[in-house]
């Protein structure tokens, strides 16, 4: 048992099998806190707005429930158009060859970056090619993104709590490696992204469809991230990865600055994979670093 444990840990892989969390698989309303079906959420999806997904990028679960979801909403007649954070404005040409063609696109016909799994994204990726009748790339370029850094957002009036809060969540979601005189550099980059991809969801015609929208944990909420620059409606759902011990949703509510709006409209619940220790890593690059540097 502890090599088959072991085995799975190695793979990244969860074991439901082994220790079946209480919450996974359910999905919490935070207004009613009260859990509900996914067919009651999809018959509450805005027409003419949008469904955001905020994820775990390296959690494969995640991206397994993203392709059911999207396959779910094409079945009932409800999808709209699916945008992804993971490609830039720059690739939207090769976005429109390759729909209805998903089985055949690749990381070289998409221009994709390596810097997004494909491995973790090529189903999902395909699946919208195919079911989705437009698939959007919503994020700024590599130089967008510096320029904003040295020249700063479009807008900055989300006020200095909500800066305050954004700066320090940068720097600790950097394992507390960023020079902090970079932090409010890389905020004017989060805010111009999220603004950025807010821009392309109000652009994109969805003939009264509900769209998709892929993107990190902190650009889907509510208090942080696109919804505060989008005019469409919205609702935003947390892919939320279950944690041993914690077996309320209440634990799982997320902090946020004073006076914010609630973070999301509802938490999904779903295995953890294998924790891997990103700081530990991070701090190793940084020393094979300045070590091949002396």
């Amino acid at each position: 048992m502890r090599r088959l444990i072991m085995l799975l840990l190695a793979l990244g892989l969860s074991l439901p099998a082994l220790a079946e969390h209480p919450l996974s698989g359910k999905l919490w309303r935070l207004s009613e806190q009260r859990f509900v079906s996914e067919a009651e959420l999809f018959a509450q999806l805005p027409t003419d707005g949008w469904l955001l997904l905020g994820e775990q990028h390296d959690n494969p679960h995640h991206h397994q429930l993203q392709q059911r979801w999207i396959a779910s909403l094409a079945d009932r007649g409800q999808l709209g158009a699916v945008a992804l954070e993971m490609a830039t404005t720059m690739q939207q040409p090769l976005l429109d060859q390759a729909l209805m063609r998903g089985s055949t696109a690749t990381p070289d016909s998409l221009n994709w970056n390596a810097g997004w799994s494909w491995a973790l994204y090529a189903d999902v990726v395909r699946l919208s090619l195919d079911r989705a009748p437009a698939v959007i790339g919503t994020d700024l370029t590599r130089e967008q993104q510096r320029s904003a850094y040295q020249e700063g957002a479009p807008s900055d009036d989300m006020g200095e709590l909500h800066a305050n809060y954004m700066r320090r969540l940068l720097f600790e979601s950097h394992c507390g490696q960023l020079p902090k005189d970079s932090l409010e550099g890389m905020r004017q980059v989060q805010l111009a992204r999220d603004q950025q991809m807010a821009e392309r969801l109000d652009q994109t015609q969805l003939n009264a469809l509900s769209g998709v929208m892929l993107t990190g944990t902190i650009h889907a909420r509510r208090d942080l991230g696109i919804p505060l620059w989008l005019e469409k409606p919205a609702v935003t759902v947390l892919l939320t990865s279950v944690q041993e011990g914690r077996h309320e949703p209440y634990d799982y509510l997320p902090e946020s600055y004073p006076g914010a709006p609630v973070a999301a409209d509802y938490l999904l619940f779903t295995d953890a994979i294998a924790e891997r220790d990103y700081c530990a890593e991070l701090q190793s690059s940084h020393r094979k670093t300045e070590s091949s540097g002396s």
